[in-house]
């Protein structure tokens, strides 16, 4: 219960900016259906940083699954973090892409 309270704060704390407003060491919401929680970007002296940390929402478990990407891209690098879709369900997946473009990293439906 800690675990998804903690994931609550982070969400509530994180920004609702825009990509292109998207700033180092600030806090942007992320969703992909099942999983929600936030992520941040530092700069580095090998790359730009980025730390997505999403709960599982609605598991009715007291501890949720919480799943973490960690990467650091190079100038104009993507990656994606994508949820796949439930058995037996349509089977789409849920992604989303962290780009990197010069000095301004972005976060959008990968879709």
């Amino acid at each position: 219960m800690r675990t998804l309270a903690l994931a609550t704060a982070v969400m509530t704390l994180a920004t609702a900016a825009s990509a292109a407003e998207w700033k180092p060491a600030a806090g942007k919401s992320i969703d992909l259906g099942s999983f929600r929680g936030s992520a941040f970007y530092t700069v580095e002296k090998d790359g730009y940083r980025v730390v997505a940390t999403l709960a599982a929402v609605n598991s009715g478990a007291d501890r949720p699954q919480v799943i973490r990407l960690a990467t650091t891209l190079k100038a104009d690098q993507t990656v994606h973090l994508s949820i796949p879709g439930t058995i037996g369900a349509d089977g789409n997946e849920t992604t989303i892409a962290f780009k990197r473009s010069g000095d301004v990293v972005e976060v959008a439906s990968a879709e």
